[in-house]
């Protein structure tokens, strides 16, 4: 995600960069009103190039005529002069007070001078330091910018704006966001999926969302008292949105019209072509291991639970639970479907069996119990096992009525392994985990 341009959104009313002045590069920072020799500070020198275009002696170049309005009352004038004298002075020797945003080619980083502390955005390292002002130069204890410890900057406090130049060349352009340090632990990150066809990505304090005709709308957030307050940089207009954590992948937002949105967290990841998804191994008719794939029977963590769930349905209720299918490797997956192929049409077989590569079995983290047939439906194991396994990490994979969701039809006897507690967050849903991940199972 580009955070430059919820930053650039917010900047540019001190910016006014008007069309005379030629294209900048996209990684170009704006510059602060005041600035009129672009150097991205504002100093002395920028002061004797107004008084010297007051008096005749000069002519600001074109790119840069905007910028000498720096009371932005429409007119370059002596008032200008008074209030550029003033942005320089004012802060001289003081240190920044609340967070700051810092955006530059390198990523984003949230400041605090007060606290000092300076976070990545994208990693959440936090660098602590002490710092000194003197005039318009801020000097740290330790390398803050990659070798660098020294920085000049400009504040404007109208604006809420700073801009950082280091010894190393390297430039920030900040803008103030609250005036409290910044709880990193407490910020949303990660890319949402929501039910109603849009995109979410949240990155520290900005985010984007997108519609499904690629448009973007870019926001910075901040959250406090159950609420994510939304400032969109087109507007202005802060949006507050109810926001609960329904659980450890899913949010919910309501917003100010009362309606209300449901997120899902999208992480895909696929390592030596198995396709984890939120951290989970997914194997179904989208999704398909590699015919190489070979955990070496149940996982460990697999059969321990299964163990353990055995042994309580014996002591509580008599009831006597054995594995009938655990691992099956992909050959012999390949065979068990070529079989029910052949015997009962490829339509019929998909119904109820696995073609290689996308059977739960082949990860080592799915069992069929006792009878892998409807005979095992109205047991009291099966209804043992549906009230009972999420306590041992498992869900029932293939509930009733979900055939056209997770691709095949009811199942009481086949169940998976997913770890406690989010086993306890899929049951609690009441979702299928194709539901609960916003995936299809469908053959492409």
């Amino acid at each position: 995600m580009n955070k430059k341009l919820c930053f650039v959104s917010c900047l540019v009313s001190t910016a006014l960069i008007c069309s005379s002045i030629p294209s900048a590069p996209a990684s170009a920072l704006p510059l602060m009103q005041g600035d009129l020799n672009g150097d991205f500070i504002i100093n002395n020198t920028d002061v004797a190039l107004l008084q010297d275009y007051l008096l005749g002696k000069n002519n600001i170049k074109s790119a840069y005529t905007a910028l000498a309005d720096v009371d932005g009352n429409g007119q370059i004038d002596s008032f200008d002069l008074t209030q550029l004298k003033n942005d320089i002075n004012t802060h001289a020797g003081k240190i920044p007070g609340g967070t700051w945003i810092a955006v530059g080619d390198k990523g984003v980083r949230y400041y605090n001078f007060e606290k000092g502390s300076v976070i990545e955005e994208n990693t959440g390292k936090t660098t602590s330091f002490t710092c000194s002002v003197k005039s318009n130069d801020i000097r740290f204890n330790k390398a803050v910018q990659s070798n660098s410890s020294h920085a000049v900057y400009s504040w404007r406090e109208k604006d809420e704006v700073i801009n950082l130049t280091w010894d190393d060349g390297y430039r920030e352009a900040l803008h103030l966001y609250s005036k409290e340090p910044i709880n990193y632990s407490k910020l949303l990150s990660g890319t949402y999926i929501s039910n109603k066809g849009l995109t979410y990505e949240f990155c520290g304090v900005n985010g984007c969302y997108k519609i499904k005709d690629g448009r973007r709308y870019d926001f910075e957030y901040s959250l406090k008292d159950n609420s994510i307050y939304m400032k969109f940089g087109g507007d202005g207009y802060v949006r507050k949105v109810g926001l609960t954590y329904v659980d450890s992948m899913h949010l919910s937002l309501k917003w100010e019209d009362g309606s209300v949105e449901r997120l899902t967290l999208r992480k895909v990841e696929v390592k030596n072509g198995i396709t984890y998804i939120n951290g989970i191994l997914i194997a179904n008719k989208t999704y398909a291991l590699p015919s190489t794939y070979n955990p070496g029977g149940l996982t460990s963590e697999t059969q321990s639970a299964f163990n353990k769930m055995s042994a309580d349905a014996y002591s509580s209720a008599g009831l006597s639970l054995r594995v009938c299918s655990g691992y099956r490797s992909y050959s012999y997956q390949s065979t068990l479907y070529n079989n029910y192929v052949r015997d009962r049409g490829q339509a019929a077989a998909d119904t109820f069996s696995a073609r290689p590569g996308h059977s739960e079995h082949q990860t080592g983290l799915a069992i069929d119990i006792n009878n892998a047939s409807g005979y095992f439906d109205n047991t009291p194991e099966a209804k043992w096992v549906e009230d009972n396994c999420w306590k041992y990490g498992f869900i029932l994979r293939y509930p009733k009525g979900k055939q056209d969701i997770t691709g095949y039809k009811y199942e009481s006897w086949h169940v998976r392994y997913v770890g406690y507690p989010l086993s306890k967050e899929i049951h609690d849903s009441g979702l299928t985990l194709e539901e609960f991940l916003c995936i299809d199972s469908v053959y492409k």
